[in-house]
């Protein structure tokens, strides 16, 4: 009887130190499913953007990483980027490029596409920036945009690539409540549609609350828990992991959150 690959995607052992300090001791994590966008919450210093640069290929590290039942950690990291893209906290400085011309260099990163951009290129690029909802930022310089604005661009350029994982590692950190609503819901819209599996490291507990499918919740190096946010994110947890008095209440509308009442 022949066994099916499991579907999404899988951290098997993996452990990364920095010198002689084990950060991340013998990880398994998932599986992080298609369709679904999943967060990775714990405090400071507890591994969340260790784990996904590792996920990434980014950091030195033992285990494995499977998408789809496939290994990617053999793979070179420009041909792993092509399944499992990493979004850097601090996308880079901005370069005096067009929205539009970002998005183009971004889809010949890939490697799929010539160096010469075609009218299907730029039409697929055009396409991927009104799903984002900033075509008409096209022609406008990156350097111009507002921090929020540049947060899209960022992730229409990761979208246009089409990877079959997204690993955003706080993408909302420096954003206002508008932007950081409107990044969500993009990515919960283009997660569902594209059947991406995307994994997005949270500080916001309420955000992850309502707005994410799954979390994985760290402490000291390890993962604590994994499941629904509502069955992760519990007082005992809370106490545990962030060391504070909490509990989850749940208003009118149905939306959760957590009110805390002091420091443990």
């Amino acid at each position: 009887m022949t066994r099916t690959a499991p579907k999404g995607l899988m951290v098997n052992s993996l452990s990364v130190r920095y010198g002689r300090r084990p950060v991340l001791a013998g990880i398994c994590a998932g599986p992080f499913p298609h369709g679904a966008v999943c967060a990775v919450l714990g405090p400071n210093g507890s591994g969340k953007s260790t784990l996904l640069r590792a996920m990434g290929g980014l950091l030195r590290a033992t285990g494995t990483v499977t998408l789809d039942g496939v290994d990617l950690t053999p793979m070179p990291l420009a041909l792993r980027a092509q399944h499992c893209l990493y979004l850097p906290q601090a996308l880079p400085e901005p370069v005096r490029l067009s929205v539009l011309d970002a998005m183009l260099a971004a889809r010949h990163a890939t490697g799929r596409q010539g160096r010469t951009s075609t009218a299907e290129d730029i039409n697929a690029a055009m396409a991927c920036l009104h799903d984002v909802g900033i075509a008409h930022l096209a022609t406008q310089s990156l350097h111009t945009l507002s921090g929020g604005q540049r947060q899209l661009a960022g992730l229409a350029q990761a979208l246009g690539r089409k990877p079959r994982a997204l690993l955003l590692d706080e993408p909302l950190s420096a954003l206002d409540p508008y932007y950081q609503q409107t990044v969500m819901a993009l990515l919960r819209r283009e997660t569902a549609q594209r059947r991406l599996v995307s994994v997005i490291v949270l500080h916001d507990l309420n955000m992850a609350l309502n707005q994410c499918d799954l979390a994985c919740l760290l402490h000291n190096g390890r993962i604590l828990a994994y499941g629904p946010p509502a069955e992760i994110l519990t007082p005992e947890h809370l106490r545990t992991v962030y060391r504070i008095e909490a509990r989850v209440d749940e208003g009118e509308n149905g939306q959760r959150f957590i009110s805390t009442s002091g420091v443990v």
